[in-house]
């Protein structure tokens, strides 16, 4: 890890879609699948995003615009200069006849778990949604790496019309899982923990909230009254670690460090 910021610039952009882009550079440090780097925007701001995908030379994040930062994002161009520091948190850990459900823009760090799963011979079935089409990004090599995958969008544009939760026990069952990966909206954690809890099935979740030092400092990103830090701690959780979390799905901290409603 180095919390040393130095800029490099973006050698390549590819779009998926309206407001959906996956950014290159070249390789600057080593991560694992769960991981995050914060990325500065000069003139802008800094914010986490995690590692979607590692090539022998190159690293690739991918954005979705939602906020001031993620939508200037869209407007960079190949060149332009961004600042890396990283990598930060703690990672998946590794399991067979394991089941990847993916929410959104949270499929980005399922994508690099995928392939460090393909690459170490474990099996494991994706199950990834998305609001429509064009967000439901690295859909090729989840087919290409899982045994199934199951997709489904909310409004039917691919796969079958719905959220990801609705058909969970049953592939839970046909497909015979004996692990969980998520990683997505929060409100996504909810009900996929309301399912799972009765069967006993470990899992780890990649959880996401406001950060600013990205190395536990300022206290930004603390869940509830347990003083764990998603940046430190997390951004990946257990089922043990998850039972002491009493906020899932109720409230975040905005940029003053204030508790405030978010879903």
């Amino acid at each position: 890890m180095s919390d040393l910021m130095r800029t490099y610039p973006i050698k390549k952009i590819v779009e998926h879609g309206p407001g959906v882009k996956s950014f290159y550079f070249e390789r600057m440090l080593d991560a694992r699948a769960g991981q995050f780097v914060n990325v500065w925007l000069p003139g802008m701001d800094e914010k986490p995003y995690s590692v979607s995908a590692l090539g022998e030379n190159w690293l690739e994040i991918s954005v979705k615009a939602y906020g001031p930062f993620s939508t200037a994002m869209m407007d960079l161009k190949v060149g332009d200069r961004l600042g890396v520091r990283g990598p930060f948190g703690k990672s998946f850990t590794y399991h067979d006849r394991a089941l990847l459900i993916g929410g959104g823009i949270g499929i980005a760090p399922l994508r690099l778990l995928a392939h460090e799963l393909s690459a170490k011979k474990l099996s494991f079935v994706s199950l990834l949604g998305a609001a429509t089409k064009h967000e439901l990004i690295f859909i090729e090599d989840f087919q290409k790496w899982s045994k199934n995958c199951y997709i489904t969008t909310d409004d039917g544009s691919q796969g079958k019309q719905g959220l990801v939760t609705e058909d969970l026990l049953s592939i839970i069952e046909k497909e015979k899982i004996e692990f969980i990966y998520a990683a997505g909206p929060e409100i996504m954690f909810v009900k996929v923990k309301e399912l799972i809890d009765p069967l006993d099935i470990p899992y780890e979740f990649c959880m996401e909230r406001y950060m600013k030092c990205g190395i536990g400092i300022c206290g930004q990103c603390v869940l509830d009254d347990s003083g764990v830090r998603v940046c430190v701690e997390g951004p990946v959780f257990n089922q043990d670690e998850l039972k002491e979390v009493t906020e899932l799905g109720m409230v975040h901290r905005d940029a003053s460090g204030r508790r405030v409603k978010k879903f």
